[in-house]
């Protein structure tokens, strides 16, 4: 993908930024596991299902903070389907930008900075004149996008839009060209974004499919401990699959054990080639 160095982009988040951790301490944001098998495999159209609390929306949130904050003419959106991911967004975007400050002893001279939005503009030493935004919030509507041009998307809990296909119709026209695209999400049982998971990994959407289960990030003590605790609702947190994931997520009509037993028991179809 042109003009992602992910080697950089790794340097300048780990180097510039802090992150508030799981113990609510401020530590320098060092990458996980599951970030650092992430970044370089990124495409300009990307999709990840996940189990709970595993930092992507933290390190696409950090590209899209570095993207603003030394980028040129960069329009850098963040938005969730879910509203109070939003506000956890808003809240971490504002620290890097803090914290980028902070580390670099500086203070980035904002033309615009609401809730919602950041406008920083600067001049160039050859004269040029730039111009960054970032928007960040909730995605209000499955036709988001339209009449925007961004260059760098982030979108959560697309699993909770009513329509995929609305969604893409304006993301694709709000995209430009060698734009990021990355949706991610945990799964709410067979809704529309079921469909679209499936058709991306048989590879009919464009958008490079990624899974990552909770063994990225959890000990398997952690997780057995986790599994007492929750129950019935331990494999709708940490789904270990695809399949469990999407099962035991959302309102199902089918009693979800039932349809757990009949996923460990189902045989591939015997195919007749003469």
């Amino acid at each position: 993908m042109k003009n992602f160095n992910h080697v950089g982009y790794k340097r300048a988040i780990e180097t510039e930024l802090t992150i508030i951790n799981k113990d609510k301490q401020e530590v320098p944001f060092t990458l996980n596991a599951a970030q650092n098998d992430l970044l370089p495999k990124l495409t300009t159209r990307n999709v990840i299902l996940k189990a709970r609390k595993l930092g992507f929306s933290s390190v696409l949130q950090a590209i899209a903070v570095i993207k603003f904050i030394l980028g040129e003419n960069e329009r850098c959106v963040c938005m969730s389907f879910d509203e109070d991911a939003s506000v956890r967004q808003l809240e971490r975007a504002k620290h890097f930008i803090y914290s980028f400050e902070r580390n670099n002893n500086i203070k980035i001279p904002m033309k615009y900075n609401s809730k919602n939005e950041m406008v920083y503009e600067r001049t160039l030493e050859d004269g040029r004149k730039i111009v960054n935004t970032f928007r960040i919030g909730t995605a209000r509507s499955d036709s988001f996008g339209r009449g925007d041009d961004i260059t760098f998307l982030h979108l959560t809990e697309v699993s909770l839009a009513k329509s995929i296909d609305k969604l893409l119709a304006g993301v694709t026209q709000a995209l430009v060209n060698d734009a990021m695209a990355t949706f991610e999400t945990t799964a709410n049982g067979y809704s529309p974004f079921k469909t679209f998971w499936d058709d991306s990994v048989a590879g009919m959407t464009g958008f490079k499919p990624f899974f990552y289960s909770p063994d990225w990030e959890y000990s398997q003590e952690f997780l057995a401990a986790k599994k007492k605790e929750l129950g019935r609702l331990y494999i709708q947190e940490y789904p270990s699959t695809p399949e469990e994931a999407f099962i035991t997520s959302g309102e199902t009509f089918f009693n979800q054990d039932a349809l757990q037993w009949y996923l460990t028991i189902a045989q591939e179809p015997m195919r007749n080639y003469l």
